[in-house]
């Protein structure tokens, strides 16, 4: 079995480096564009199960997929962006003001792996969500292909997992949006065959189909 993990398209946050989180942001004209290159590059493929997390960002980035192969969108708690509570809608990149400074400080611990920010979630509350999904994902019996639409902190941790990285190491790997993130299943674990796969993204001129 296949399993192809996206990240989500393009938003102003992502744009601005803002933290987004859970906060349930839209797509901008890039993401839409984005998520019909998706389609185009995915709709011969035999896929039998459509994953999204619930936030509208990921849901309309796959959506026009659905759409096109007929299939449902299973909304998955599991691939819901970490949380970060009280450091979401923080533009990390233009820090003025006190209040900003102060998130600022809470947003650098949130880089310790049991650190759960003030209505938020840590990174083992997101690792452990994870393992339990990919569990779930082995014991599914199908010879298709498995599309899971998520997000950027999901992927850092699904890579971790399957590469054995400590959730404390430094990330040297890319999580562009809109992006493939390939997994095949090998006995009874997952192995990684294309990590940020992007070549479908030059479809662009299909925007006026949305």
């Amino acid at each position: 079995m296949k399993v192809i993990f996206v990240r989500h398209g393009q938003t102003d946050w992502n744009k601005k480096k803002k933290i987004q989180g859970q906060t349930n942001t839209t797509l901008n004209d890039d993401g839409k564009k984005e998520s019909l290159a998706i389609r185009y590059a995915l709709e011969k493929d035999d896929i039998s199960l459509i994953f999204s997390s619930p936030l509208e960002r990921a849901y309309k980035t796959v959506e026009p997929l659905a759409t096109k192969k007929k299939k449902p969108i299973i909304c998955a708690k599991y691939l819901i962006e970490r949380g970060f509570g009280v450091v979401e809608g923080l533009e990390i990149e233009n820090i003025k003001s006190r209040k900003e400074k102060e998130q600022s400080m809470v947003l650098r611990k949130t880089g310790i792996q049991d650190y759960r920010p003030e209505g938020g979630e840590s990174l083992v509350d997101v690792h452990f969500r994870v393992i339990e999904f990919l569990s779930f994902l082995l014991n599914i019996n199908l010879n298709g292909v498995v599309v899971c639409m998520t997000h950027g902190g999901v992927l850092d941790i699904l890579y971790r997992v399957i590469m054995r990285e400590p959730l404390s190491s430094k990330r040297n790997w890319m999580i562009p949006n809109g992006a493939f993130y390939v997994l095949e299943r090998c006995n009874q674990d997952f192995q990684i065959v294309n990590w940020a796969e992007i070549s479908h993204l030059n479809r662009y001129e299909i925007l006026d189909e949305y």
